[in-house]
């Protein structure tokens, strides 16, 4: 509500601002005596002095700002600038001559307007369009032909201004007249295109002052108030399309390209939204990497590396605060006989439905690595109330009863399980990896499908043979 409220007060504040010129005409118009005058040369040709530098200063900034950007809006708003101080240059410089032939004076000044307002009009119609290579944009030879399509627009005033149909208030009324047309056509076109960017809203606010100079040219007569307040009226649309333009070349030099704050806001916020998610897709990725690097790729136990790496940690934490850790070493019994008869297919599946079983006995903290082709090592963090031996014993009745479906039928397997516990097997990886084999290996020994452990590690319902 709010937001919409302020909105509408906005556009409402840009309006006045744009159509203020016209209480001053209005005022002018009805108020004031257009007999009065003030006449004065000097001041005339001082103010159409520093029109004509500042015309082309700002002519320079923005032609290099279209060589910087290649943006084809601002080679046509360079060449309005450009137009109108070559054009209106003899406005000030005839000055001196208005008693001798008035129209010599005056006529240079709409067709000024004219220029510019048709260039800026031309520049409207290709505003958006994708910017020019560095080979398509225009060079100086371009600047050269315009400049002498402009010196050729005061030659014919000049002519126009000695013929007799000078003084024919037609003609005054159709440069004037065709001024005002270009500069409201310019507006339109921007509402109709819903051009908003805050340059943009400059352009538009000067094209609106530019009509109403236009207008107040039609009722002022040389040298009154009015005619005063008409030169006002359009130094004040210049300043501020040129204040757009200077803005451009100290941000990005180009007109389609600078934002207001609250469109820097969003698009700050839409790019901050588009690098979170990119942050978030490459920490899945590194997490996905991390991951590979430390899964064994067929059955999703870690590998070697990464169990060693968890070992190491969870021997510390031991040390530290004075846990208990086990670790199982688990062979299948007669893998190899299943791969010569039913294919590595086969025995493939076996390895993942047997990683797949005994994680599902497993807490969470539990890790499943695969040494080798059929050979597993558990390791088992603190096992608390449950001994190694009891988890060991439970995960072979879990093989022994598990059924693996495969495309020659139902495969059974069994395993052989050695158990090492930390402290009374060892104190390094190395230490607990070789008494967890050794007792795997005196399994196998004793006929496989079973385990075996140190009598201290023992459930005390069982009572394995220690091989030490």
């Amino acid at each position: 509500m709010i937001r919409s409220f302020t909105k509408s007060y906005e556009r409402l504040l840009l309006g006045l601002f744009a159509l203020g010129p016209m209480l001053g005409i209005v005022y002018l118009e009805r108020f004031q005596n257009s007999a009065l005058r003030f006449e004065s040369h000097a001041i005339h040709e001082m103010a159409i002095g520093v029109a004509i530098l500042q015309g082309g200063l700002v002519a320079t900034v923005t032609w290099r700002c279209y060589k910087a950007s290649g943006e084809t809006f601002l080679y046509w708003l360079a060449l309005g600038f450009l137009g109108f101080t070559l054009v209106y240059l003899p406005h000030g410089v005839f000055t001196r001559f208005a008693h001798h032939n008035i129209w010599f004076f005056l006529l240079y000044g709409p067709m000024s307007r004219i220029v510019m307002c048709g260039l800026l009009f031309c520049g409207l119609l290709t505003y958006g369009r994708p910017s020019e290579s560095q080979e398509q944009r225009k060079g100086g030879k371009a600047l050269l032909v315009w400049t002498a399509i402009f010196l050729t627009i005061d030659l014919i005033v000049g002519i126009l201004a000695w013929s007799p149909i000078a003084g024919n208030p037609l003609v005054r009324m159709i440069l004037e007249g065709g001024a005002l047309a270009l500069a409201i056509a310019g507006i339109v076109l921007l509402l109709a295109r819903r051009i908003q960017s805050p340059l943009m809203t400059i352009y538009a606010m000067s094209l609106a002052i530019f009509a109403q100079s236009s207008v107040s040219f039609f009722y002022g007569r040389p040298w009154n108030h009015q005619w005063w307040l008409a030169h006002l009226i359009f130094a004040a649309g210049f300043l501020l399309l040129s204040f757009g333009v200077v803005r451009a070349f100290h941000t990005t030099r180009a007109f389609s390209a600078v934002y207001s704050q609250e469109e820097m806001m969003q698009q700050l916020a839409q790019a901050k939204k588009q690098t979170e998610i990119a942050l978030q897709q490459v920490q899945h990725i590194n997490h996905e990497l991390q991951r590979l690097a430390a899964t064994d790729p067929l059955t999703g136990a870690a590998n070697r590396r990464h169990f060693e790496e968890r070992i190491q940690a969870e021997i510390s934490r031991t040390q530290r605060q004075d846990f208990s850790l086990s670790v199982l070493a688990m062979d299948l019994d007669h893998f190899k006989s299943i791969n010569d008869r039913y294919g590595h297919p086969a025995g493939d599946e076996v390895l993942k439905a047997f990683v797949t079983g005994i994680r599902g006995e497993l807490r969470p903290v539990d890790l499943v690595g695969r040494f080798g082709g059929e050979e597993f090592m558990v390791l088992l963090p603190d096992p608390a109330d449950n001994s190694a031996f009891f988890v060991a014993e439970r995960l072979r009745q879990l093989v022994e009863q598990m059924q693996v479906n495969v495309d020659e039928g139902i495969l059974q397997v069994t395993v052989s399980i050695g158990v090492a516990q930390y402290g009374e097997d060892g104190t390094t990886p190395e230490e607990l990896f070789r008494a967890a084999d050794r007792r795997l290996y005196q399994a196998k020994l004793q006929g496989r499908n079973q385990v075996l452990a140190s009598k201290t590690s023992t459930c005390p319902t069982q009572s394995p043979v220690d091989i030490e």
